[in-house]
């Protein structure tokens, strides 16, 4: 546990180290189409989203400027940062960790994709307070996880890679326990390269 710990302090550092390399891996074939579509269904027009674990802004933040929207990015990494900044300078993008970047804004709709997923499980109990400080009623939020509880060490460009998972049951839980209401969870969706995903809104507050 204590060498998962570590591992899970290194995914910064990991992904400063290797950013525009990820880039050039993770390219530009938007696989989450089907889920980003079904979050700007339930937005309005020209909604405004935050995008936690942002990276370089392509695909995902390309995908929903092209629909109107505005982005706001977050992510731990200058490198990704400055691509995001070049790629679309007209968008917001915050250098901070996930877990303690507090804006004084309310969005239509926050995504954590594939960034969630590599905190402790702890850390991911604490970010359901930071997904409600920055969600209104009718905010929707979008988030990847694994498919149940655990730990996983994957692999980015030779070293071991940090990923952590919560069982579904407490996934629901801290969500409700926030205020949303799940409206959709797919676990391992094979219309999205295997992914777990969850979609949720905000309700009356």
């Amino acid at each position: 546990m204590m060498h998962n710990q570590h591992l899970a302090k290194n995914i910064i550092e990991l992904y400063r180290k290797y950013a525009r390399e990820w880039v050039a891996l993770r390219g530009e074939d938007l696989y989450e189409k089907v889920w980003l579509d079904r979050v700007l269904a339930l937005v309005p027009a020209q909604a405004k989203i935050l995008d936690i674990g942002c990276g370089s802004g392509k695909p995902i933040a390309a995908y929903l400027l092209a629909r109107g929207c505005t982005v706001t990015g977050v992510d731990s990494s200058e490198t990704m940062l400055l691509m995001a900044r070049k790629n679309f300078p007209d968008q917001t993008w915050i250098q901070a960790d996930m877990r303690q970047f507090h804006l004084a804004q309310k969005f239509d709709a926050i995504l954590a994709w594939d960034s969630f997923f590599h905190l402790t499980q702890d850390d991911q109990r604490q970010m359901f307070g930071q997904f409600a400080q920055h969600a209104k009623q009718g905010t929707v939020l979008m988030f990847s996880s694994g498919p149940a509880h655990g730990e996983a060490i994957g692999e980015l460009f030779g070293e071991p890679l940090y990923h952590a998972s919560l069982a579904q049951e407490e996934y629901r839980d801290l969500l409700t326990k926030s205020g949303f209401q799940v409206l959709n969870m797919v676990a391992e969706d094979p219309e999205c390269a295997g992914h777990t995903v969850w979609l949720a809104q905000m309700g009356s507050q």
